[in-house]
């Protein structure tokens, strides 16, 4: 005969649990039943109890014998938040980035304000704009603030009908509008970041977005692999097997290399919005000069390993795999990679996290520990 505990859902469980475990008035062996109602339903499959166990783990509640308790609690962090937990997503980039604070929060300053300078000091003069840059970048300095402002026109197209471009065209924006903030460059500067979007019918100077609906899919299939090298073919068919989303900046990226964005949905309907939009966001970054920096042996790419680079590790949560946009889509921008986007246009060549297949050094902001 089952017992009440077993008739339960993982989701009736895991509340059942946490409750014990938080209102357990100091009794041990309630606490202790709650902690094993929640790994029962962890266990089960219940995406918000793992995402539970992790954040007590994390947050020194409970502990838990592995050689790098902090990995695998990160791990285990990373697994809920890809499964579709909002909260173990939300906590998994504060904890990295407050991880990241914490490292850097006494380092020396190359200044105090004034024009943004780059590692040596030289003041970054930046303004890449025209009818043949599909992407803009303009640093200023105005009123104390260093301001770099990132424009782009906007030019969707469709092969197919989606149920609602208008809602997939606004989950995009919001991809892109993620880059906007405040960061800390070049050791220590503050510098603000805009993005402006239009959406103007120009015959060049656009990036355009592409959703990979079945009819564009068989078109890139046959005619874009056709015209592909084997590499780059292989490439395209690993993409469309999996339902990566992928960007196109022509043989090479340059400020001036034609931009594409072509975006896959696991759903028909182009309608998981959040997932769209972090895809976007990712995307965007290939667009903005930035490579890859997971691993991938269909893009010959090795993976950066942890400890690296310093100014990264604070986002490592396991060997290879680091929770940042240009690692996981649904990972926070970092400093280092606005540090990257001013230097791809600055020196109008791609900025590399690792050797790949195409030969390339890797970033100058790299390696600095800023």
């Amino acid at each position: 005969m089952e017992t009440i505990e077993e008739q339960l859902s993982p989701e009736e469980l895991r509340e059942l649990g946490i409750s014990y475990f938080r209102n357990s008035n100091g009794d041990e062996e309630i606490r202790r039943n709650g902690l094993r109602m929640l790994l029962r339903a962890k266990a089960m499959g219940d995406v918000e109890a793992t995402y539970l166990v992790a954040k007590l783990l994390l947050d020194g509640v409970i502990s838990y014998n592995s050689p790098d308790p902090e990995s695998f609690a990160l791990d285990m962090m990373c697994d809920a938040a890809n499964s579709g937990s909002l909260r173990a997503r939300a906590h998994l980039n504060a904890y990295c980035q407050w991880r990241y604070k914490k490292e850097f929060s006494g380092r020396p300053k190359v200044t105090e304000g004034g024009p943004l300078v780059d590692f040596s000091g030289k003041t970054i003069k930046l303004n890449r704009k025209g009818l043949f840059t599909p992407v803009d970048a303009v640093l200023t300095y105005e009123n104390g603030v260093n301001l770099l402002t990132i424009r782009t026109n906007l030019s969707f197209i469709y092969t197919d009908d989606i149920p609602s471009p208008e809602k997939f065209e606004a989950a995009v924006r919001r991809g892109l509008r993620l880059w906007e903030g405040m960061y800390t460059v070049f050791c220590g500067q503050k510098l603000k970041v805009k993005v402006e979007l239009t959406e103007e019918d120009n015959l060049y100077d656009n990036l355009y977005v592409i959703p990979v609906t079945d009819y564009m899919g068989k078109f890139l299939r046959t005619v874009g692999t056709a015209l592909a090298t084997r590499e780059r073919k292989a490439q395209i068919e690993e993409a469309l097997d999996h339902k990566r989303s992928f960007a196109s900046n022509g043989i090479k990226w340059t400020v001036n290399s034609r931009k594409v964005i072509y975006i896959q949905s696991e759903r028909e309907g182009f309608d998981d919005y959040d997932e769209l939009t972090a895809v976007a966001c990712h995307e965007f970054g290939h667009a903005l000069g930035l490579g890859d920096l997971y691993e991938s042996r269909v893009d010959s790419l090795p993976g950066v390993a942890k400890g690296t680079y310093a100014e990264l590790d604070s986002y490592a949560v396991t060997e290879k795999f680091y929770n940042l946009v240009m690692c996981d889509h649904h990972g926070p921008i970092s400093n280092n990679d606005l540090e990257m986007v001013i230097l791809a246009f600055l020196e109008n060549k791609m900025q590399h996290f690792q050797p790949g297949m195409i030969k390339g050094k890797i970033s100058k902001a790299l390696g600095r520990g800023n």
